[in-house]
């Protein structure tokens, strides 16, 4: 399996791009004056990709486009890849489609130029993910060793978001440096009536609220819930959707102001450093467990050259893992072609399938690309092997 030419992929990230900026403008159209003019400004954005006679040709045929999915616009830039049944909009508000996956392929569409959209857009909407981890911890690496630097990236993962204070006094401890990410208040999306607010199960991040319906906007969080009438303790309780959500996370007090407001990392952070990270943890805390049996593991060493360091000293086994998290294995596998990792072996969440990792393993074939759960049964192997000699 070869990739697509580079011209197609530059094209499929810049109608992605686009197709996400018009579609965050159109949510705030009434509240930002500026909004308007992007959309009009991203209609040529797409009119460009897709050519003379193709796509649409003015804002509020675009704005339509944009409830349905992107390959009915470009039908030639998504024919090969998981991402074509992407859509931005869905009743008039963005999908989590696009904070999925297409957050994955946002590229700077005036690079090098003065983008006037940058003052009100969020940093998600036109940060690629590189950029995002950069300024978030550009203030911290300066001054930052490897044991701060690593102490820290495990913090926000951990702690997406909390009360201010209690934050600030547990990154004290954990870390022991005075400079951090930012945290933002809450969006008011993410709070009920007002006074309550929950954490995904899985990313700790603070889930979205439409009415009586609370999610986790990554949707293989698996985190999908409506408010129940009853309560606990005055407050509010959640039931999962299905039988398949088992986590019934507590409702938190929401405070918009004190020194215990309610905070959360911004939405690129989570996006791209915390649900990546949330993998590379449980990895580590779960090969960790195993030191006693004569497992070594360390993560992010040398300030993320790679995101796990393994090894099994009595059988002589090591192995250098880089967890990536896509919903496209070909927008996956291009970007390690343009930029190839420091470690040899790509892991991915066992959500994303034993599918996944083998488009991976045609797309890159000098890579080993394993699933979560098979690192795992390596290293129990290893430490079976060293038993036995």
């Amino acid at each position: 399996m070869a990739l697509p030419s580079d011209t197609l992929l530059f094209h499929r990230r810049v109608l992605i791009s686009a197709a996400v900026r018009a579609g965050y403008a159109h949510t705030c159209r009434y509240e930002e004056p500026a909004a308007r003019r992007e959309i009009a400004r991203m209609t040529g954005v797409v009119m460009s990709v897709c050519g003379p006679g193709r796509g649409p040709t003015t804002p509020s045929m675009l704005i339509d486009a944009l409830h349905r999915p992107l390959e009915e616009i470009a039908p030639e830039l998504f024919s090969d890849v998981a991402v074509r049944g992407l859509t931005i909009l869905q009743n008039g508000d963005l999908s989590d489609d696009v904070y999925s996956e297409g957050c994955e392929d946002i590229v700077e569409l005036l690079s090098g130029g003065v983008d006037p959209a940058r003052g009100w857009l969020p940093t998600w909407a036109w940060m690629h993910a590189e950029l995002v981890e950069n300024e978030a911890f550009r203030r911290i690496n300066e001054g930052a060793n490897e044991d701060e630097y690593t102490a820290h990236r495990y913090f926000v993962v951990k702690n997406p978001a909390g009360a201010e204070r209690q934050l600030a006094q547990l990154f004290a401890e954990a870390v022991g440096m005075r400079k951090s990410v930012r945290y933002v208040p809450i969006p008011a999306d993410q709070v009920f009536r007002d006074k309550y607010w929950w954490p995904c199960p899985v990313c700790q991040w603070p889930m979205h609220v439409d009415e009586f319906e609370v999610r986790c906007r990554f949707p293989l969080h698996d985190a999908v819930y409506f408010v129940r009438r009853d309560s606990s303790k005055g407050r509010p309780l959640l039931q999962p959707r299905d039988g398949d959500v088992p986590r019934q996370p507590a409702a938190r007090v929401f405070l918009r102001e004190g020194p215990d407001r309610s905070m959360c990392v911004e939405t690129a952070v989570w996006r791209h450093i915390v649900i990546s990270g949330v993998s590379e943890v449980y990895l580590f805390e779960r090969l960790d467990r195993l030191r006693l049996h004569g497992v070594h593991v360390e993560i992010w060493p040398n300030k993320d050259r790679i995101d796990l360091l393994v090894k099994v000293p009595a059988t002589g086994w090591v192995k250098t893992l880089d967890v990536k998290d896509y919903a496209s294995a070909v927008s996956l596998a291009d970007k390690i072609c343009q930029k190839p990792l420091a470690a040899r072996t790509i892991v991915i969440p066992d959500y994303r399938g034993e599918a996944q990792r083998d488009e991976l393993t045609a797309l890159l074939p000098n890579m080993e690309v394993l699933l979560v759960s098979e690192v795992i049964s390596q290293v129990k192997a290893q430490i079976r092997k060293a038993k036995r000699q």
